[in-house]
């Protein structure tokens, strides 16, 4: 510190601490300014804004959920698009048109009278024509000042002088009210603010308009050069443009209104005043109009920029004073912004992310969603609420005070119309795009349910309608993903002539659970459904969806009617494939949805690529093994492995007794299906290495889609889940109605072996381990023939066989089948052979003599007491109304069933006899099959020893 003591030294430390202030005190605003927090990174409270000069744009966001918007003014509008500068908009060229404007002048004070004079001296290549709306009070002195042109045209119009409506609203300017198109000879209209005094900075103002309006991207917008941009929280003052520089100035950017002069096209002109409500009239002018472009054509208003000279002219710092004095003035204004009624153009600044919109209909509606509120944390919430007993003060406090304010952004349509509400929804589901709506579905269903209802499938939102009363029950949605709620689950039945088995199936469907959850039902009818089958399915009434019915008219066999009953429109719809002879459990849905948001919407990217269904159905038998049909209880293979009891599992075995398909695995399928049935045009001494996979019994099926869905599986190694329940209580069974081509003692006997309880008390999570569904990479695995194994051999086993029909690639969650028709070089694979049961020889057909018929003629004798009491008898005993479900069977002349279905009848004894062996403490309605098998293995073991003693 010795330096300190030379006088020299100590002045030259004052001289560089005073240069280090003034340095510091030059240059730290724009230090300040680069560090200033983005809007796209900003919360709603922050105060700051962005600036321009940041190196890495911030002024183009990102994180926005409007990156995918197509075109320029699209992107500009949510500012995913940098917009042009003054520079670049003055170098493009527009096309050359006859430049002609109208130019509408309101005179309604001496001030105004100006006007006139500045416009006639306007020197420039656009022609003019002008049209003079003026009170009555200055009609002779603008009648002297245009006595000479022609082109100038006066009207006269007064306004009345005791209007509510404040100076520069729309109400106030009753000009506008009365403009009528067709009195317009040009395309283009020049509106001039009452206020509005021309300058020689207005012609330039003019044709630079003119000029950029041509252009293909501004062609459909309300352009101008002074403009307002509203703030989005009542601490921050709004942006005026371009005097405020919080806000870039040097390009083009959204606004939500235009100041001073507006340059509209003639067609615009019928829908400016078309909301006539003392509300919107009450707003003022420049907002009015821009609100009523963008509200009737989607019109946005856009601010350009202006070349430095021009930005900070007195008339700029004028416009911005007097729309700030309207601000504090309009309390209505104010008030409808505030309500965030109509969002502004920097609302989409702050979604960088899809949510979910919630709609409350009165206090009571807000009370029993409140605590479905306070428990989004993943994704934003936008509250709409209705109805007269709500405000948005009250709610705002309410989740303040609750804690839940932080993710909730409030929109404030309470007391509106109510015409008007569902429109208002619309305009803001379109500004905030979220993928689920929720609304509460009232006992009663209401028109304004049905119409919030409507905009939700107008723009592709899911809708979920919960029961005010299952509210408290549904709390775990907040913990789902955005995608996990937009799944949906339809139900697609597939029928022929069984109205007794299709009536059987839609009952128990009807009577089912749903969650509140909207489940289409499509039912297909072959061509041969009989009338009865018809008429129940015209009114059986389904009320928790849409009905769609669907009739072939020509017969296609049950592969076409399964494989074509559905295909996915998104990757989040999934289908329940049912067919006619099958019966559901209540709890059949509720095991679909929990599977499904378990196993596809957990993020585990194996489970979505190799899981390709849920079964509904517990199999208590292997159909695949290549001797026979043969008895299965899952717990023989999975307890001596160590798995718990009860566990599901799963298997690569399709089920078609019940399940539901996922939309990739199902889409895939259908591509596969197209090609691979080209093979069957294959000549029989063909050479080509088709698909057959080895040990399969369903190899030698030619009509069953399950055979070409089990190659596919078999491929791609990919599985479906069982459930394992105990006594093989599943949530679907199968009623086994072949026909009667098949005796019913032989369906009666062989019931037993198919048919399984259906689950009827909610005990799902109760019997899983843990009492909850098992991770994938938890879930024991079997393969086709019922053995256990692991996903790594399944896939070590589909690698190779891939290589073995294949030349292409092997590929990953592509979910495209070509890869495995690159047909290698080489012979095809022998034929496979499987054992099949003996057929049993037909009977004899008998023929009796014939003889020829005897002729009766019938006599009657009754008297008129007797007739009588016959008319009262058939009216006590005569037919009664046909109750469907109790219709026998309908004989099938013409049986179409696929190699599935032959196969198991093929089989009906063996399984018979098998059963009854291992089972038969289960099958009391049995007995006096038991006692005849009984009776004949003692006849035969009689006649054995006869034999012995002979």
């Amino acid at each position: 510190m010795a330096w300190l003591r030379s006088p020299k030294q100590f002045i030259k430390l004052i001289i560089v601490l005073v240069l280090l202030s003034t340095g510091i005190f030059v240059f730290l605003p724009n230090l300040y300014s680069t560090q200033v927090t983005t809007l796209s990174d900003a919360k709603p409270d922050d105060n700051d804004f962005i600036n321009l000069e940041q190196k890495s744009n911030p002024w183009v966001i990102s994180n926005s959920i409007y990156n995918n918007s197509k075109g320029y003014m699209e992107g500009v509008k949510s500012y995913t698009t940098l917009g042009h500068d003054y520079d670049t908009l003055l170098s493009l060229s527009s096309p050359n048109i006859d430049k002609q404007v109208t130019i509408l002048l309101p005179i309604y004070s001496k001030e105004s009278l100006s006007k006139i004079d500045s416009i006639l001296g306007w020197d420039s290549d656009i022609t003019f024509k002008i049209s003079i709306i003026s009170s009555s009070l200055f009609k002779e002195q603008i009648e002297d000042k245009i006595i000479d042109n022609h082109h100038i045209k006066l009207s006269v119009l007064d306004r009345s002088t005791s209007s509510a409506f404040l100076p520069g609203t729309a109400g106030a300017s009753v000009w506008l009210q009365v403009l009528n198109p067709e009195e317009i000879e040009t395309d283009y209209v020049y509106i001039m603010d009452e206020t509005v005094i021309p300058s020689p900075y207005s012609l330039k103002e003019l044709e630079y308009l003119f000029h950029v309006n041509q252009l293909d991207d501004y062609k459909n917008a309300l352009i101008g050069t002074r403009a307002l941009v509203l703030s989005t929280t009542e601490e921050q003052d709004n942006f005026c443009l371009p005097i405020d520089t919080r806000l870039p100035v040097d390009k083009v950017q959204p606004a939500d209104m235009i100041l001073g002069t507006w340059l509209l096209r003639k067609s615009w002109l019928p829908y400016i005043m078309t909301d006539m409500s003392l509300d919107s009239l009450s707003l003022p002018l420049g907002y009015y109009i821009s609100l009523s472009l963008q509200q009737q054509l989607e019109i946005p208003t856009i601010v350009l920029p202006l070349h430095e000279d021009d930005q900070a002219v007195n008339s700029n710092k004028q416009l911005c004073e007097k729309v700030k004095l309207e601000w504090s003035r309009n309390t209505i204004w104010r008030d409808l912004i505030l309500k965030n009624r109509y969002p502004t153009v920097l609302h989409y600044r702050q979604l960088a992310e899809h949510g979910v919109l919630v709609v409350a209909q009165g206090s009571t509606q807000l009370i029993s969603l409140h605590p479905l509120l306070c428990r989004f944390k993943n994704y934003p919430v936008h509250l709409v609420i209705l109805g007269n007993d709500l405000s948005r003060e009250t709610v705002h406090h309410a989740l303040k005070e609750t804690n839940c304010d932080s993710n909730v952004k409030l929109y404030d349509f309470s007391g509106m119309k109510e015409r008007m509400e569902d429109t208002s929804i619309g305009r803001l589901v379109k500004v905030t795009q979220p993928l689920v709506l929720i609304q509460i579905k009232p006992t009663k269903l209401t028109p304004m349910y049905y119409a919030i209802q409507s905009v939700a499938n107008a723009n592709q939102i899911t809708e979920i309608g919960l029961p005010e009363k299952d509210i408290v029950h549904a709390l775990w949605i907040s913990d789902l993903s955005l995608q996990a709620l937009q799944l949906r689950i339809k139900l697609v039945v597939i029928t022929d002539r069984r109205p007794h088995s299709l009536s059987r199936l839609l009952q128990s469907a009807a009577k089912s659970t749903y969650l509140g959850d909207q489940v289409d039902l499509t039912v297909h009818m072959e061509q041969s459904a009989d009338r009865v089958t018809r008429m129940l399915v015209n009114s059986f009434m389904w009320r928790q969806g849409q009905k769609m019915i669907r009739h072939r008219i020509r017969k296609g066999g049950l592969m076409p009617a399964i494989v074509e009953s559905w295909y996915p429109s998104n990757n989040d719809e999934y289908a329940v494939l049912l067919e006619d002879d099958i019966e559901v459990s209540p709890l059949f849905y509720v095991w679909s949805k929990y599977a499904i948001l378990k196993y596809r919407y957990s993020g585990n990217s194996e489970a979505y690529r190799l899981m390709y269904g849920i079964s509904l159905y517990a199999p208590r038998n292997l159909e695949l093994v290549p001797a026979g049909r043969v008895t299965f209880d899952p717990n023989s293979v999975l307890l001596p492995a160590g798995y718990a009891e009860h566990i599901p599992y799963a298997s690569q075995v399709p089920c078609s007794w019940g399940g539901v398909y996922f939309p990739e695995h199902w889409r895939e399928f259908h591509a596969y299906l197209v090609t691979r049935l080209n093979d069957l045009n294959l000549p029989k001494d063909h050479q080509v290495r088709l698909i057959s996979v080895p040990g399969s019994r369903s190899d030698k099926w030619k009509k069953s889609w399950k055979k070409y869905f089990i190659e596919m599986v078999y491929l791609r190694a990919s599985v479906m889940l069982y459930p394992n329940f105990q006594h093989f209580e599943a949530f679907s069974t199968n009623h086994v109605e072949f026909g009667t081509h098949v005796k019913s003692e032989k369906r009666q006997s062989v019931i037993g072996t198919f048919m399984v309880p259906l689950m009827q008390r909610d005990t799902i999570l109760s019997q899983l381990p843990n009492q909850t569904l098992p991770l994938f990479e938890d879930l024991p695995v079997l393969d086709l023939w019922g053995k256990l194994q692991s996903l790594e051999i399944l896939e070590t086993i589909a690698a190779k066989y891939h290589a073995h029909i294949s030349i292409c690639p092997r590929t990953f969650g592509t979910f495209d089948p070509q890869e495995f028709f690159c047909r290698v070089d080489g012979p095809p694979d022998p034929l496979q052979e499987f054992p099949m049961a003996a057929k049993q020889p037909k009977p004899p057909i008998l023929i009796k003599d014939v003889v020829q018929p005897i002729e009766y003629q019938h006599v009657y004798e009754y008297t008129a007491e007797e007739e009588e009491n016959a008319r009262t008898n058939l009216l006590e005993y005569g037919p009664k109304p046909i109750d469907v479900a109790q219709l026998p069977f309908v004989e099938e002349k013409f049986s179409n069933k696929d190699d599935e279905m032959l196969d198991l009848e093929n089989d009906l004894d063996t399984l018979n006899r098998l059963y009854l062996k291992l089972n038969p403490e289960n099958l009391e309605f049995l007995k006096n099959e038991i006692m005849d098998i009984e009776n004949e293995e003692e006849i035969v073991d009689d006649v054995e020893e006869e034999e012995d003693g002979l």
